[in-house]
């Protein structure tokens, strides 16, 4: 892989919205192997923090209604329990959702002599994540990271079945899938607003 389409890869990938995606499934066994090489990241201590959930169809239903529940409220503002009701359609039938968690042990010895570790394993998922979005733009699918508050209903580690929910934090909810959607690259501020060189 050249550096040029590299930097292409990182300037033209785009958050598209999950509600736009093609109902055409990616390959299951595909995704994994995306996992797999994106797990390759930094990651002080060799800790490998990441936990992966790659769900079937039937869990993420439950999870767009788990996220319209937590939209609309207690039902009282009609204007939130239609928000929740599309929030339920839109995410309840996306072709594609894996869950990104941190899992860090706070009561290890490791962590009890170095409590930095905490923000080192969270960032060394991020940088996983990134890494999954890049393949994901790569093969030709569309993603969206998503942090949206389902993940703090009660039933939500039940519902995933999450393995460990005391020691696990939800980085994030990657929504994948095929989309015909094009997006012009993302304007940023000028660089020389945010570097710091005069040394």
């Amino acid at each position: 892989m050249s550096a040029e389409y590299l930097k292409e890869l990182i300037t033209g990938r785009r958050t598209r919205k999950p509600a736009l995606f093609s109902k055409r499934v990616p390959d299951r066994e595909s995704i994994i192997q995306l996992i797999d090489a994106a797990r390759h990241a930094p990651n002080h201590h060799c800790t490998e923090p990441a936990r992966f959930y790659l769900l079937d169809s039937k869990t993420i239903e439950s999870v767009g209604r788990l996220f319209g529940e937590v939209v609309a409220g207690d039902a009282s503002d009609p204007v939130l329990v239609e928000k929740g009701e599309r929030k339920k359609e839109d995410w309840g039938t996306a072709p594609g959702l894996l869950i990104v968690t941190c899992r860090t042990d706070r009561s290890s010895a490791l962590v009890r002599k170095k409590p930095a570790i905490i923000e080192e394993d969270y960032a060394t998922c991020s940088c996983i994540c990134q890494n999954l979005s890049l393949l994901f733009e790569a093969r030709g699918l569309a993603c969206k990271w998503s942090t949206g508050p389902v993940w703090e209903h009660p039933r939500f580690a039940e519902t995933i079945r999450m393995r460990e929910p005391e020691n696990e934090r939800v980085v994030a909810l990657l929504f994948y899938g095929y989309s015909e959607q094009e997006l012009a690259p993302r304007p940023l501020t000028p660089l020389s607003e945010h570097l710091i060189s005069e040394y």
